[in-house]
């Protein structure tokens, strides 16, 4: 196996085996940078674009990409460590592999023994830490973007450097230190804390004048550079240093300050969780956001998340890895905010100046005075303030430190955006190995590890949700004589799910229940009413069809509901508007809810309201991308009525509504035929051809309907049934595959039965396809024109289009190549008239292939040119892979190698996402043929053995023929042994063959 290493600190380098690989191309050079900086997560080709070229991109830019990305590929050595994704590009690297991964695990180790006081161990650590830098980082790499990123890694080095002098510090190194203070402090001239440390050390060292000289060279730096004097730190420091106090001797607790006081230090904090898990993500932003030291204002942090999501855990988790940090101490309140009967202000403020050392009989009475109080009391001291459980900004408000030195830490419910200069952060669920982690620390690791398959499912059951995982934990640990397996079995059943999932006073249910009686009753209703979907997630218009009324009112409710996190909330990547969804256990709840009702009827008139409110925006989004409703059979199920006054609002870019709803569509589907909706069943799965078509969904365009077909079957639905076989159908032709061949026949007899013209037009254009891609051109022909004949008599413009291009590729292949022309030109011409741009493109694409055919390679790239255009103009990506293969395969025609490569490489990528079977073995082809005619026979050989197999598992002899026919020609030519079989998969070739 080959081991692939990558380091970023310093110059950028990738060691393959040992052995630095040569990435000399700066733009792969920038590609890469950005893929290692992103570690196993997407990097979107618009990012790397920008980071390639800072403005204005070239057209090819896209392509160019591609091509960074093979060469990469090549490069490493092992190509599946780059993945493709819809959005753009990953690089997958264990920790180990990435020497910055490397460097933020040796430091947060280092961080995390200083805060238990294990000195030595952090300074090993830190040490090695350190030691991973080789000089700047991301050396070697050009432009605006891998600048900033070096920058922020320098300053990650840098505050490692103070960390380890401060620790050195703190073991008594201070003499030692001195040296390397003073280099770091000329290097770093700005850097308050290197100056009180340098000062420390020195002063420690008996060396008290040049102690106070050293504050006087930083203040002097300070005030010639930025304007501003010295923080108080430093301040206090020299003062301390003047009067000679006793505390600067070496008390670890005071070597963050260095300066003495004699106030009461309150340590109010409640205990640490010993199995704390996860969040290191988090855990970094919250420390850095309450050590920032900025002179100006006061750190603040609010945790939020739903009930149960381990909030108050990772404050006190936070609070105390910053022990040493807040050298004056700690203050802890519980304001009971999401309950009924929250704390008051006034009572919060007694207990904060009690905990400060205040006598109870020195506190004034007025509030004013005991806010003046409080704020003066916390003035300057490096205290930490934990205020847990907040309802509200008004709750919080007099509690707030009014100038630098504490830290505030929160936590609530509610996103608190009212509180000036706050840095929220959101408590996400547990991922499935954390949710293991934390199970294997309660209930015994060799229990999860006796049963791994189990446990996981058993986490899974708890949705993440911490306060979940930890009760099934101390179940199990309770319970020593149960297999993890007795607590599934118990959690399997939703009716009893919560019951199971609660043991001495805690229990999930009794936070939820507190929450829900805090709604308004329009709220509660919304909330039991939404459990009755089956939907993973929903806008404001799902919940306005299932209370009938308006999405204003509606937004109104749903956001009640999310403010107090029954509902997460996010902003829409495609509709740019906000989408909901359950937590699963907070959903199991709202069903507890809905069947203590046990009004079913209102359930099931309520979810076919929002079925039907789907429906008709599925209906009016297939309208705007085909610019009519052409080609499409409808029936008979009710559109909720209020969905057109929202089409404008939710559907201005119809094809990402559909991406967005790609997964509603299916959940909807397969909840319609449950509950006997059949009409409304097998119209969401005919509809939902639109998106499966666009972007090559196959497998799902066969599982809805295969869904519809037994809804419409199971009721007797006649014309339902033909209209699911004859999509079906049409799926085969998609897929080339002949089984469904079967289905338009059927859909053909039922629909001549029922004299439905349109639904036998659309049968007959269907297997008119399937003859055509079958190799019969002459039955093709007969039967596109009875479909053309049919759809002229139901008026269908569009249809007809369709039906003219579908004429003009089997006269081509009957070698009748003007007749094609004129047929391709007449499609193109009732494009035009509807204003259908996608049918624009197809009939272009057609002609494209007609004058390829004939020869004529300058037009022929002129129209796939404008196809391409119009597919990327409606994001339609099968289209656009269709027109980027023939655009490819025109330019190779006049040996425009380099074009070709990049149109056939941008092809390949886009059939990878879509699953576009035929275009992307041509695709795969024609970078064979590319790189043939360079002669470069390693690359070409291995785009045609792609190519071969490609065209093999399709069944498509003739192409899979002549891939195997260039594979042994230039194989030949290469020196090398003869191809192997044709009967058998094709392997890549190695020098001896």
């Amino acid at each position: 196996m080959v081991r692939v290493e990558f380091r970023v600190l310093g110059t950028l380098e990738a060691v393959v085996d040992g052995s630095p690989v040569p990435i000399t191309s700066p733009r792969q050079r920038v590609v890469l940078a950005n893929l290692l900086m992103a570690a196993n997560h997407v990097v979107t080709v618009e990012k790397l674009i920008g980071a390639v070229w800072d403005t204005s991109p070239p057209p090819s830019a896209r392509g160019q990409i591609q091509i960074c990305i093979s060469a990469l590929r090549r490069a490493l050595g092992r190509p599946e460590i780059i993945d493709t994704n819809p959005l753009g590009y990953s690089i997958r690297v264990a920790r180990p592999q990435l020497d910055y991964l490397m460097f933020d695990d040796a430091l947060a180790k280092g961080r995390s023994a200083a805060a238990q006081g294990r000195l030595d161990e952090a300074l090993t650590h830190l040490d090695r830490a350190i030691d991973i830098w080789s000089g700047p980082a991301l050396g070697g790499v050009p432009g605006r973007a891998a600048e900033v990123v070096s920058h922020r890694l320098e300053e990650r080095r840098i505050m490692a450097l103070e960390d380890r002098a401060e620790i050195r510090l703190g073991l008594g190194g201070h003499r030692e230190l001195v040296e390397e203070l003073v280099a770091l402090t000329t290097e770093y001239p700005l850097r308050e804390r290197l100056w009180g440390f340098r000062m420390l050390a020195l002063y420690r060292s008996g060396r008290q004048a040049e102690a106070l000289a050293t504050y006087r060279t930083a203040r002097t730096n300070l005030v010639g550079e930025l304007g501003i004097e010295p923080s108080q730190y430093l301040r206090k420091l020299e003062r301390a240093i003047l009067s000679q106090d006793t505390s600067l001797s070496g008390d670890v607790d005071d070597r963050r300050t260095g300066t003495a006081t004699s106030v009461h230090r309150p340590q109010e904090l409640p205990a640490d969780l010993p199995d704390f898990v996860g969040h290191a993500t988090l855990i970094d932003a919250l420390t850095t956001t309450l050590t920032s030291g900025d002179a100006k204002r006061v750190p603040i942090a609010v945790i939020t998340g739903a009930p149960g999501c381990g909030k108050t855990s990772l404050a006190l988790h936070v609070a105390h890895l910053l022990r040493t940090e807040f050298v004056n101490g700690s203050l802890y309140a519980c304001l009971y905010g999401s309950t009924a009967q929250p704390r008051s202000t006034d009572a919060v403020l007694s207990d904060l100046l009690h905990g400060l050392g205040v006598a109870a009989a020195t506190i004034p009475v007025e509030r004013g005075q005991r806010i003046n109080l409080l704020r003066s009391q916390m003035a300057t001291r490096r205290l930490l303030i934990v205020l847990d459980d907040v309802g509200g900004e008004e709750q919080i408000a007099d509690l707030l430190p009014g100038v630098p030195g504490p830290a505030v830490l929160i936590t609530s419910r509610r996103r608190l955006a009212g509180i000036p200069g706050a840095r929220a952060v959101d408590v996400d669920m547990m991922s499935a190995d954390e949710s293991l982690t934390l199970l294997g620390r309660i209930c015994g690791e060799q229990r999860v590890a006796a049963a791994p398959d189990v446990a996981a499912e058993l986490a899974d059951m708890c949705g993440g949700l911490p306060l979940a995982v930890r009760i099934a934990g101390v179940r199990l640990a309770a319970h020593p004589h149960w297999a993890v397996g007795n607590l599934l079995d118990r959690l399997r059943d939703e009716r009893s799910r919560l019951d199971e999932l609660s043991h001495g006073e805690v229990a999930v249910r009794s936070l939820l229940v507190d929450v829900y009686e805090s709604l308004t009753e329009p709220a509660q209703t919304l909330f039991w009413l939404l459990s009755a979907l089956e939907l993973h997630e929903f806008s404001a218009w799902t919940a306005a069809a299932l209370l009938d009324c308006d999405t204003k009112r509606a937004t109104v409710l749903l956001d009640e509901l999310a403010d107090v996190r029954l509902l997460e909330a996010h902003l829409s990547a495609f509709t740019r508007q906000p989408r909901y969804r359950f937590h699963e256990l907070v959903r199991v709840f709202a069903g507890e809810h809905r069947l203590a009702r046990d009004d079913r009827g209102e359930c099931t008139e309520a979810v076919a309201r929002s079925l039907g409110a789907l429906l008709a925006f599925a209906e009016e989004a297939h309208l705007r991308i085909y610019g009519g409703r052409f080609a499409v059979l409808h029936g008979t199920a009710p559109r909720w009525a209020g969905a057109p006054t929202e089409f404008d609002r939710f559907l201005g870019n119809p094809t990402a509504w559909f991406d967005e709803e790609r997964i509603t569509l299916e959940v909807a589907i397969r909840q319609a035929a449950e509950l006997k909706l059949d009409e409304l069943c097998w119209e969401l799965a005919i509809v939902s051809v639109t998106m499966y078509e666009r972007r090559g969904l196959f497998a799902e365009w066969r599982a809805t309907h295969n869904i519809a077909l037994q809804a419409t079957n199971r009721a007797g639905n006649r014309r339902g049934a033909a209209a699911v076989l004859a999509s079906l159908g049409s799926l085969g032709v998609a897929q080339h595959a002949e089984d469904d061949g079967e289905n338009l026949m059927h859909a053909m007899s039922l629909f001549d039965a029922a004299g439905d013209q349109a639904g036998s037009a659309l049968t007959l254009r269907n297997l008119a396809h399937l003859d055509r891609i079958q190799g019969r051109p002459g039955m093709a022909v007969l039967r596109y024109e009875q479909a053309l004949e049919k759809f002229r008599a139901v008026s269908d413009l569009g249809a007809q289009a369709h039906v003219l291009s579908g004429l003009a590729r089997s006269y081509l292949d009957l070698g009748s190549p003007d007749q094609a022309e004129s047929l391709a030109k007449e499609s193109l011409a009732l494009g035009e008239q509807l204003g259908n741009r996608r049918l624009q493109a197809q009939a272009l694409y057609r002609l494209g292939e007609v004058f390829a055919d004939s020869g004529q390679a300058l037009a022929a790239k002129a129209v796939f040119q404008s196809a391409l255009d119009l597919a990327r103009a409606q994001d339609d990506r099968v289209g656009q892979s269709y027109a980027l293969n023939g655009l490819g395969a025109a330019m190779l025609e006049q040996n425009e190698f380099t074009a070709a490569e990049i149109h056939f490489s941008e092809a390949v990528e886009i059939c990878r996402m879509t699953n576009e079977r035929n275009v992307h073995a041509h695709a795969l082809f024609g970078l064979g043929r590319v790189y043939l005619s360079r002669s470069e026979f390693d690359t070409a050989e291995h785009f045609f053995v792609q190519a071969a197999n490609a065209f093999a598992m399709q069944e498509n002899d003739p192409w899979h023929s002549r891939s195997l026919e260039e594979l042994g020609a230039l194989r030949r030519a290469a020196g090398r042994l003869p191809a192997r079989s044709r009967s058998e998969p094709v392997g890549e070739g190695t020098a001896t063959g």
